[in-house]
This record gives C-alpha cells, structure tokens and sequence, in this order.
C-alpha cells in the first residue's frame, strides 16, 4: 500500500488563510477563508503535462506535484492521473480492491454510482459529477484513506495549475471557513456553535475572493455591487468540525478587459460531508468611476446638510492653521459643507469670522483632505471653561478634496439622529 505523505523536508502548513485582499476585508484576522483553490483535474494528458507545465516549473514545484500526480498509460494513451479515487481502473483490479477491502452488495451498489465500465478500454471509469464528499466516503469504503488529499495541499496544487490555461478547468471552487481564535467578534469563550453568521459573511468573502483570484477581478479602481444573496440553513454548525465550502459559478460575463463583470454563484456550505447551509448570491463588479457616477445621481438634496459624528478612531485627526499657529482640536462631526471642532487652549474667537484658514484632515484609504475654512460660530462648552466649540464651514477646496470628504462620511460617518430627521 502506498503511503501518502509529503517528504519530510516540506513541512506543509496547517492552514492556508487567504490574504485579506481578495476578501476585501480591513483588518486580516476579518478575513475568513482559507484553501482556497480550483477543483483539481482528476486526469491531465501527457502531452500538456510535460510539454507545457513541468518545464516551466521550478524543482521545488516540480517535485510537489509529481508526487500527488502520478503517470500512467493505457490503450487510450498516456496520462497523468491524481493520487485519489482513481479516474479509470482495470477490472483486475477493481475486483481485488473489491476483496481485500470486503465490501458488500450494499457497498458495492453505493460504488456503481460513480464508475461505469466501458467496454472498449476494459475499464471502469469514474463519471464526472462526483463531490469532494463522495470522494471521502468512496475512500473510506475502500479502505484507502492514504489516498485522501487535504485542502492545503490541493490549494497548493491549484495555485500551480491557475498559472497555465492548458490545463483543463472547472468553475467550481473550494475553500474552508477560517475564524482566528482570538478574534473578538466570532470566538468568544462562551460560543458553543458556529454561528449562521459567521457561515454567511465567510460564504460572501469566499464568493468575492473567487472574482478576483479566478475570475480576474481588479483589487483596484472596482467595486462590488451586491445584487443579492439568499441563505438557506439545514442544521447545526458544530464548533469543534470543519467546514468547508464549495462554490459554483452558475453564470458569469465578462468585461471588455477579460475580466468578470457579473457573477452568480452556489455555494454550499459542509460539514462531516453533509449539507448545512446552502447561499446564493450574485454581483455586479463595477469600475469605480461608474459606481460614483451611478450613486451621485441617487444622493439626496438637503436644504441643511446632515451631520455626521466620525469615528474615534479619526477624531484627533485635523490640522487647522492660522499664520503658522496650530489651533489644537478635535472633530466632533462634519457635514458636506463643513465641521464643527472641540477646541482647548487660545479662544478660536480670538479668529476673524473673515479669515480664511488652511486645514488638513486625514482618513484611512480614503486619504487627505486639505482646504480653506471661515470661522462660522464659537460656543464655550458649558462644563469646561477652557474648552470651546467652534463651527467652519469650507471655503476653497478641491472637487477631489470635496469627494474624500464625502467618501470618508460613508465610510466612518454616523448621522448624528437625534439633529436630523432622516
């Protein structure tokens, strides 16, 4: 019997979580996918295998991938073959397998599902519609679980595989869902299953991050329009299995570029090889500058503008300057017009109503913002004598400084609701 595993000078790793750029995600501990690959051609003619793939890899890679795919030649021709449920099987053999893992007519019944003898070759050839879970449990009938391949090491060989178009591809794709357990949100101590949501959000990464690694999907200058996406759940996820995930693109279209425009996609969500959750969603992915002009003609018209408390996190991040004195403050909300800033130290009244002053602020992704502003109004805060209140409105500023500040209200604004009625 041979014995699948990986020489002992690679060490493979336990996991392989997927960057956050492909899941769009802030922070990478958000991210919640991992292995992600294609799934892997059970059979790759000769011919393509070492006149277009091998010579292009370097040994390391070579090495690897020999020893998952192995070569084998029948009256078909020559062919590489995944060391897995095999993709044809001689009779001989078949009945010997049969023997020695002696399995009965029940089992056997369950097997003549996948395989059908064709009598041309005098074999028995394994059909194409057979799941990563019926590839387990075949292997488990048969008593070959040293044939299982594992996630990692299948992502690995994806990896290799996306880089050559000779190689015959699916779109269908997997990936396993990936909490770090010292996130804050998703791995309390008190948990006791998965949560729905957390199936849901890993299942809406992993549909964002097969647009960008197989369907070519930009990282910059697109974005992502969700159309829909519906979930259907089965059972309880268990806390201590895992889960993996399969994806299947059911229509996709293509932008002048080559690249995915449009996606709708099934994703399954598994654990212990039964269905738990099923999600379908589908996407527009739109260039940037589209999706601007698409959502200015939806912005509403107010006579005053709605204010927006910013996140903490930003607060400290203004300069406003008068002839090279910096008026110390923090935002305390800011509006498409102007802000309004916590002041300590010299009265900003001392400041002519007139007078223009330079600002600068500064937003995560969304970058700077730099202008002038006119002193509006001053208000001493009533429980600090030394702190004032002082409202600006813009004065000079650029129609790009003007969208970064409408891009950092949408993307760390809250409308203060208790001012406006919305």
């Amino acid at each position: 019997m041979i014995q699948m595993k990986v020489s002992e000078k690679e060490e493979l790793p336990a996991v392989l979580p997927l960057d956050k750029r492909f899941t769009r995600t802030y922070y990478q501990e958000d991210s919640f996918v991992s292995n992600i690959r294609r799934t892997l051609p059970r059979m790759i003619f000769a011919d393509i295998m070492e006149n277009d793939v091998l010579p292009k890899l370097n040994e390391s890679d070579k090495e690897f991938l020999l020893y998952y795919y192995t070569k084998r030649k029948d009256s078909t021709g020559s062919y590489y073959q995944l060391k897995t449920i095999p993709s044809r099987i001689r009779k001989l053999s078949a009945d010997r397998i049969l023997t020695e893992a002696n399995i009965d007519e029940t089992g056997k019944e369950f097997l003549s599902q996948f395989y059908h003898f064709d009598k041309e070759i005098e074999q028995y050839v394994l059909n194409d519609q057979v799941t990563e879970a019926d590839e387990i449990k075949i292997l488990q009938l048969v008593k070959r679980r040293d044939y299982y391949v594992g996630n990692v090491e299948k992502s690995m060989i994806s990896a290799i595989f996306e880089r050559f178009p000779e190689i015959p591809k699916r779109d269908t794709f997997f990936a396993n869902l990936y909490i770090p357990p010292t996130h804050k949100f998703y791995s309390p101590p008190n948990l006791k299953h998965i949560s729905g949501m957390q199936i849901v959000e890993a299942s809406r990464q992993f549909g964002i991050a097969c647009n960008h690694m197989f369907g070519k999907v930009p990282f910059e200058d697109v974005t992502f329009l969700l159309l829909y996406l519906n979930s259907e759940f089965f059972q309880y996820a268990k806390m201590n299995m895992p889960i993996k995930l399969r994806a299947k693109a059911k229509e996709v279209k293509f932008s002048k570029s080559g690249y995915w425009n449009y996606s709708k996609l099934a994703i399954t969500a598994y654990q212990e090889n039964q269905e738990i959750t099923k999600i379908e969603m589908a996407a527009s992915i739109l260039p940037l500058k589209v999706y601007k002009r698409l959502k200015s003609t939806q912005e509403e018209v107010y006579e005053i503008d709605p204010r927006f408390r910013i996140l903490d996190r930003f607060k400290n991040n203004i300069s406003i300057r008068e002839n090279g004195r910096n008026i110390v403050s923090t935002i305390e909300n800011i509006s498409n017009s102007g802000f309004m800033v916590r002041c300590s130290g010299i009265h900003p009244g001392d400041l002519s109503t007139e007078q223009q002053l330079e600002f600068f602020m500064h937003f995560d992704i969304v970058g700077f913002v730099h202008g002038t502003c006119i002193l509006l109004w001053v208000k001493e805060d009533d429980n600090n004598e030394d702190t004032f209140f002082a409202g600006f409105r813009f004065e000079e500023i650029s129609e790009l400084d003007l969208a970064n500040v409408k891009e950092a209200i949408n993307r760390y604004g809250r409308l203060i609701e208790d001012r406006e009625i919305q």
